[in-house]
């Protein structure tokens, strides 16, 4: 062995006394002694003070204490071994708080097979306390004595001067205290890790129960979603139909009743504009729905970049301009660099994101686009100067029916799905839509996708 290799075996045979790991698996072995025996005691002597007075009411209400006391128990165990151990350990959805000792959530919880599997825990745990407590005490004494013989010899000095040998000796025991102690710590993980894993075998939920508990979490996401969905729609909804039938409303009057200065034509373009923002939000709630049906159909092929990057910013380029006195530029695409994409589709979220950049930057201000790739990605970027998205709302920007600008109402604003919306086109074509900003700084959004080479 070299001497490199010896070092750092030195190094991992003595790092083990700074590793915090190490005194959090010791803490949870001298916890398991006083706690397995407390609870032993307590629910020995209350199952069989229950069993002796079943005949009676009061001993099956003491031993149905008893169960809610274990499964108490069994709780306490699955915090500790994820808290010391650091094991994963999930708990069932009404295996906390109260709902979870009310009578339903106790039928529920016992008719369940990780519930069995928790109290037989345990009752294993017992004799694994017993062989811990019994081991671990003959070690610490073992230890404390070779540890503390130094100390014996130097206490009789001065009025016995010690011998050459007495040192030696004290030394030696010394020694061989610290190598048992060390020796001691690494059975100590090496327990605590093979413990860990009969308590995530034993008090986790079986595979089963996974399924059960997600299905029932997704149904809960999907039935939230849909209510949102319903109040975020009808708010939607209201403003233009209420412009709609105010201005037809006014039409409608005979002329002698209607009030001076109506413009035909005008109010015709505001029912036509509010016609349009319907038919826009029904396709944006069409194309929502296909995508959770998991039915968006796109035609992803080998895609060159430039062209539809080129289109998008001739397309937006007067709008910047001219209705927001907003400079749009975009970068040379190289034209051998393809991607796998629905090119009309690239084009929509392309589109999108250059309007939010448009729309969001001050007048003066410049939105930019840039094509770039690595090995096996190609991207592209939407970046402007414009306000910026707050850090708090950062994670939310591509949820549904989310405005982090509040001062845009719902008539001059969008819908809030136009992110989303591109979101899961990207995803569908097998990519992915990041963003990065800073307030007062502009953002960047990148659209990432599979490059082909």
């Amino acid at each position: 062995m070299t001497a490199d290799a010896l070092a750092r075996a030195l190094g991992r045979t003595v790092g083990v006394v700074a590793r915090r790991q190490t005194w959090r698996n010791v803490a949870y072995l001298a916890l398991t002694v006083p706690l397995t025996a407390t609870y032993s005691v307590l629910l020995g002597a209350g199952v069989g003070i229950g069993a002796a007075l079943a005949l009676f009411g009061v001993g099956l209400l003491l031993l149905l204490g008893c169960a809610v006391a274990a499964l108490v128990l069994a709780d306490l165990e699955r915090g500790l071994a994820t808290r010391l151990l650091r094991v994963g350990i999930p708990a069932a959805p009404a295996a906390t708080g109260a709902r979870g000792l009310a009578p339903d959530g106790l039928r529920a919880r016992l008719a369940r097979t990780s519930t069995w599997r928790s109290l037989a825990y345990l009752a294993i745990k017992v004799p694994f306390a017993i062989a811990l407590g019994v081991a671990g005490t003959a070690a610490a004494v073992v230890i404390a004595v070779l540890l503390l013989e130094p100390a014996r010899v130097l206490h009789r000095f001065p009025s016995w001067l010690p011998s050459a040998g007495g040192l030696g000796a004290a030394a030696i025991a010394a020694g061989l205290g610290a190598g048992l102690l060390l020796a001691a710590l690494h059975a100590a993980n090496g327990v605590a890790a093979l413990w860990g894993k009969v308590a995530v075998a034993m008090l986790g939920p079986t595979p089963e129960e996974r399924q059960l508990w997600e299905a029932r979490r997704q149904a809960e996401r999907a039935e939230t979603a849909r209510r949102e969905l319903i109040v975020n729609v009808s708010h939607d909804l209201r403003t233009p139909v209420a412009s709609i039938q105010a201005h037809v409303d006014t039409l409608l009057m005979p002329p002698d009743r209607r009030p001076g200065g109506v413009d035909q034509d005008l109010y015709l373009t505001r029912v036509a504009d509010e016609s349009r923002r319907l038919a826009a939000l029904i396709d944006d709630l069409l194309m929502l729905a296909r995508a959770d049906a998991s039915e968006l159909r796109l035609a992803v092929n080998p895609v060159e970049l430039a062209p539809v990057i080129r289109q998008v910013a001739g397309a937006l380029e007067p709008l910047a301009r001219q209705g927001r006195r907003v400079t749009l530029a975009h970068a040379e695409v190289a034209p051998d660099l393809r991607a796998f994409a629905d090119p009309e589709r690239l084009a929509q979220v392309l589109t999108n994101l250059v309007r939010n950049g448009v729309n969001h930057t001050p007048e003066g201000g410049a939105v930019y686009l840039e094509a770039g790739a690595d090995s096996t990605t190609a991207w592209v970027t939407v970046s402007d100067t414009g306000t910026g998205i707050p850090p708090a709302d950062l994670p939310r920007v591509f949820d549904r029916f989310y405005r982090g600008d509040q001062s845009r109402s719902r008539d001059s604003g969008g819908f809030g799905l136009g992110l989303s919306i591109a979101r899961e086109l990207v995803e569908a074509m097998g990519g992915s839509l990041t963003v990065s900003s800073q307030p007062a700084a502009g953002s960047c959004f990148r659209v990432a996708l599979r490059r082909v080479r």
